[in-house]
């Protein structure tokens, strides 16, 4: 450990220099510093301490925007300070700026050992860190096409939407491709037929043939390739050409696959589109386009522009966006729906053209999601989805501004009875639980038990008393219970063990402790208070 020494007083400088060689052979006295006057940085860059042992006095009035800007400059390194009883409490707000321990002068031989030995520890233990640091960084680095994988997953499935975070990406990859994105699939033809046939390492080794002739048979084009499951290969490719050339390209392809891993493949080609942001939208293409293969012929190449020319809206319709505002509206979120639909609506309008009755079918899709996920949740209201949701209205939608104005007002409409029959049903499961506790406290309490009886769970039993109480329903339980047992107390002669058990204990001195706990006195005190009030009133 190299240590550096800061005090204007040389024979201070001298008797820790003696110490430390004397003493502790694993420190070297790299250098010295003993002019306040001067700035230090310098000589910490030159002489490059693991430690600085200095007299705090030394820094003056200033000194912890010294200390502040020696941790920020060399924040690997240690100090150690010392200085009189005065100093106490600047030396322990110094721990802030890289100061791991403090002395008294005059500093005891005892104390510098104590502090050395501190510090060496201390080091030995970012040591081990670092190392750990490191070795973590390493094998980061030798799993670099997996963490590729992950992303390159997330770009092409549109987890990954936003042009920074993208190009971010790409920049920590290295990915380099030109302007023009078309995402293409290998897939491997009859799979669950051949699975059938295969072991779990023959399946693995299977889509890695595929894999690996994939990127052979692609060495010469720009692109990104990679496996998304047993079956699946994608890529990535960067640049511009016709679909004539493509289909002709990926033919070549799909054979030259054949003849490496003799397995039946089909390519499905997405769109080519300018935009980085938009690998999602091909990909999606990309996948449609395999489905195909069971109307135009297994064992082929099939670009998305041939069987869907007009089709530029499935792909760019934000779909999970619309799973989100279903789930919400359930919940009866009305802010939260007016949000996402509008965000629908925005990426609907991008879309250029939209087919006649379109809108309205998306409309009623959503709304026929909604009263399914109702009856999922077992939620009694189906009936009001009808009623709420025009369904005239909403078929007669002709563009995007009208549908945006009927299914926002419906939205609205039923937001809020959803909201009012939540309200209304926690009302009733909160007066429930509490004739449940009324009638039932003196038994075994159970949470779950009372829950499974209401049909709810804990938590949201819970929730509800919270919000309804103030407190929690164990507390409200413990309430009832010292409300019954200071009833007892007064107007009876039972005693305490009695008592104990008629409000729900099995334990005298739990309940004496609780008891006192919630009452500021135990029960014997509670009742000769109350004894005492009944002689005065007489």
């Amino acid at each position: 450990m190299n240590v550096m020494l800061v005090d204007s007083d040389n024979d201070n400088i001298k008797n820790f220099k003696t110490y430390i060689r004397r003493s502790f052979s694993e420190c070297k006295i790299v250098g010295t510093f003993t002019d306040p006057n001067k700035d230090i940085i310098p000589s910490i860059q030159n002489y490059k301490p693991d430690l600085i042992i200095a007299d705090i006095k030394f820094f003056g009035g200033v000194r912890f925007m010294r200390f502040m800007d020696i941790h920020s400059n060399f924040p690997n390194m240690r100090l150690v300070v010392y200085g009189t009883f005065n100093d106490t409490e600047y030396m322990r707000r110094a721990r802030d700026f890289g100061v791991i321990d403090y002395m008294f002068r005059p500093v005891k031989p005892t104390e510098l050992a104590r502090c050395l030995k501190l510090a060496l520890s201390q080091f030995k233990k970012d040591d081990v860190i670092r190392q750990q640091v490191k070795q973590q960084e390493q094998r980061s680095k030798d799993n670099i096409s997996h963490y590729e994988g992950f992303f390159l997953r997330g770009l092409v499935e549109g987890h990954i939407i936003n042009e920074d975070e993208i190009l971010d990406g790409f920049s920590h990859f290295e990915i380099k491709l030109p302007q023009g994105y078309t995402v293409a699939i290998v897939h491997i033809d009859h799979f669950r037929q051949i699975a059938l046939t295969l072991t779990e390492s023959e399946k693995h080794l299977l889509i890695f043939k595929i894999y690996q002739a994939t990127i052979e048979g692609m060495s010469e084009r720009e692109a990104l390739i990679f496996m998304i499951n047993f079956h699946s290969v994608a890529i990535v490719m960067g640049g511009y050409s016709s679909i004539e050339e493509k289909v002709s390209f990926f033919d070549e392809i799909k054979q030259a696959i054949y003849e490496k891993t003799d397995t039946r493949i089909s390519i499905g080609l997405g769109r080519t589109y300018d935009l980085i942001t938009e690998i999602n939208i091909s990909y999606k293409e990309a996948m449609t386009a395999i489905l195909y293969r069971n109307r135009i012929g297994y064992n082929s190449v099939i670009p998305l522009e041939f069987v869907e020319p007009n089709n530029h809206i499935t792909y760019r319709y934000p779909s999970d966006r619309e799973d989100r505002l279903v789930y919400m509206a359930v919940v009866g979120d009305y802010p939260y729906c007016k949000q996402v639909l509008t965000e629908l609506f925005d990426s609907l309008a991008q879309s250029g053209y939209i087919p006649e009755g379109l809108i309205s079918k998306i409309l009623m899709n959503i709304v026929l999601r909604i009263s399914r996920h109702i009856s999922e949740q077992n939620i009694p209201v189906a009936m009001q989805v009808s009623k709420l949701f025009p369904t005239a209205e909403i078929l007669a939608v002709k563009n995007l501004e009208d549908g945006l104005t009927v299914f926002d007002k419906a939205l609205r409409s039923f937001c809020a009875y959803i909201r009012n029959y939540t309200e209304e049903n926690h009302q009733r499961l909160f007066r429930a639980a509490k004739q449940y506790i009324d009638r039932l406290y003196k038994e075994q309490f159970s949470t779950a038990k009372m829950a499974v009886t209401l049909g709810t769970t804990p938590e949201h039993l819970n929730r509800i008393f919270k919000e309804r109480e103030r407190i929690s329903l164990y507390d409200y339980v413990m309430r009832v219970r010292m409300d019954a047992a200071r009833r007892l107390l007064s107007t009876t002669e039972l005693p305490e063990e009695e008592i104990c058990t008629e409000v729900g204990f099995e334990d005298v001195r739990y309940f004496q402790s609780i008891f006192k706990q919630y009452e500021r006195v135990t029960p014997s005190e509670y009742r000769e208070g109350k004894n005492d009030n009944q002689e005065v009133k007489s």
